[in-house]
């Protein structure tokens, strides 16, 4: 890989995003309707109940950004470039695919960042909730757990667009909301039923909420759950990444990325 070209996609990106109201909106607007959406309720919850409903409640919320932003970017991205046709005059130049895949990446991990700040801040001034304050190291464990979790989904959903086209990117925004039932955002895995939690319990995802449930109610953290979701999400990014390696060179070989469809 080279700096220079992944630097240069880099600027690509950078100035899709801030000129593409769509784009701010992914880390803006969406993000912090959510938030007033789970903040208003818990509100609503807690005063039905002692339990701490609204960290269980915001917290879920502010870290889901991390597997949504990260899956979504790498996939719409990519969309974005079928759907404009420059798929093909990008792989006639230089430019690699981990190189493409990279600057996505990169460029995704800090719209969610600047989403995750923008969620905290607001979370502070709307509901006096400071989720840094349930334990910044578990946090950042956290976000980093879901990100590469993200990224090995949004592979996933990049190598069934380079191997099919546009006729499946209803993949790029429908994945990870067919995860969140069985990933535990906002509730214990007790509650779901038999066949729901065999699902749930494979999940990396569901052991890092598990997590920071255990943190916000002063129980033991298993922290064998956050070791499985960490070499679950690598094995799972390493076999992303080749079986969107094998997608791409099968379509080269279709003509897909000079179709687009």
């Amino acid at each position: 890989m080279k700096l220079h070209r992944i630097n240069a996609l880099l600027l690509k990106y950078y100035y899709i995003t801030i000129n593409r109201v769509d784009r701010l909106f992914d880390i803006v607007y969406w993000p912090i309707i959510d938030l007033f959406i789970w903040g208003f309720t818990a509100f609503y919850i807690q005063k039905l109940s002692d339990v701490n409903v609204l960290s269980v409640l915001l917290g879920g919320a502010i870290l889901w950004v991390f597997v949504w932003r990260a899956s979504q970017d790498i996939a719409v991205f990519i969309l974005e470039d079928f759907w404009s046709r420059n798929l093909y005059h990008l792989f006639s130049s230089p430019v690699r695919l981990s190189e493409h895949l990279t600057s996505i990446i990169i460029i995704g991990l800090f719209r969610a960042l600047a989403t995750f700040v923008l969620m905290w801040i607001v979370g502070i001034a709307f509901y006096s909730f400071n989720i840094l304050t349930i334990s910044p190291i578990i946090i950042a464990f956290a976000a980093f757990l879901l990100t590469l979790f993200g990224w090995a989904v949004g592979l996933f959903v990049a190598a069934f667009i380079f191997r099919y086209g546009q006729r499946i990117q209803v993949l790029a925004w429908s994945v990870t909301f067919l995860l969140q039932p069985f990933v535990c955002i906002f509730y214990p895995i007790s509650v779901l039923p038999d066949w729901a939690a065999k699902i749930a319990v494979i999940l990396p995802p569901t052991h890092v909420f598990e997590a920071l449930r255990a943190t916000i109610y002063n129980q033991t953290i298993n922290y064998n759950g956050l070791w499985y979701s960490l070499v679950a999400s690598l094995m799972l990014f390493v076999m992303m990444a080749y079986f969107l390696q094998a997608s791409f060179q099968k379509s080269r070989k279709t003509g897909l990325l000079a179709k687009g469809d």
